[in-house]
C-alpha cells in the first residue's frame, strides 16, 4: 500500500492499463483519504458552506473508520467505502465497493499524519508539488464545485496553506520516495 497525490495515482493506473479493467478484476485500486471526512454537525456544515471550516486539519478525518477500512482491504475483504459530496459537505448514504487487489494506492494530503495508518503502508511516496500549482488546481476544482473565487482564496490563505505547512509538509520525512513536480515528473 502506498500513499500518493491523486493525479500521480491516476497516471500510475493509466500506465498499468488498469483504467479499462473491470473494478472486480483490477490488480491496482485507488482509495482517497477524502472519502473519510467526518460527518459534520449542523454548525460545522454551516461554516463549511461559507468556506470557514478547515478540511485540511487532521481532525477533519474519521481516522477510526479509515483504519478499519484499510485493515479490511489489506485482509482481502470486499469493503464498502463512504462517498463524500464536496458541494454539500456531506457523507452520502451511498458507498463504493472496493474489491481486493494486489496493490492499493491510498492518497491524501494527510495520509502520513496518523502513525497507526502510516505504519500500514509498505511504500510511502510524497508528491512534492509547487505551491502555485497546488493553488491553481484548487481554484479550478473548487470553481467547478460552484464556489466563488474570493471564498476559495480566503479559505486557501486561512486554512489550506497553513495546514499544509503545519501538518502535511512535516510528514514528508516519512516518505520512502519523494516525487518532485508530481505527475509532471513521471515522463511519457
Amino acid at each position: 500500500m502506498a500513499s500518493l497525490q491523486s493525479t500521480v495515482c491516476e497516471k500510475i493506473m493509466e500506465l498499468l492499463g488498469q483504467n479499462e479493467v473491470d473494478q472486480r478484476q483490477r490488480k491496482v485500486v485507488i482509495l482517497s483519504q477524502d472519502r473519510f471526512y467526518k460527518v459534520l454537525t449542523p454548525e460545522q456544515k454551516a461554516r463549511a458552506l461559507k468556506g470557514q471550516y478547515n478540511f485540511d486539519h487532521p481532525d477533519a478525518f474519521d481516522n477510526d473508520l479509515m483504519y478499519q477500512t484499510l485493515t479490511r482491504i489489506l485482509e482481502g475483504q470486499i469493503v464498502d467505502v463512504p462517498m463524500y459530496d464536496f458541494v454539500t459537505h456531506s457523507r452520502l448514504p451511498e458507498t463504493t465497493t472496493v474489491y481486493p487487489a494486489d496493490v492499493l494506492l491510498f492518497e491524501g494530503i494527510l495520509a502520513f499524519y496518523n502513525q497507526e495508518i502510516r505504519d500500514m503502508f509498505h511504500l510511502k511516496l510524497f508528491v512534492d508539488t509547487d505551491s502555485d500549482v497546488r493553488l491553481s488546481r484548487r481554484v479550478l476544482r473548487d470553481m467547478k464545485r460552484g464556489r466563488e473565487l474570493e471564498q476559495i482564496l480566503t479559505q486557501y490563505t486561512t486554512f489550506v496553506k497553513p495546514a499544509f505547512e503545519e501538518f502535511s509538509l512535516p510528514t514528508k520525512k516519512y516518505a520512502d520516495v519523494i516525487i518532485p513536480r508530481g505527475v509532471d515528473n513521471m515522463g511519457e
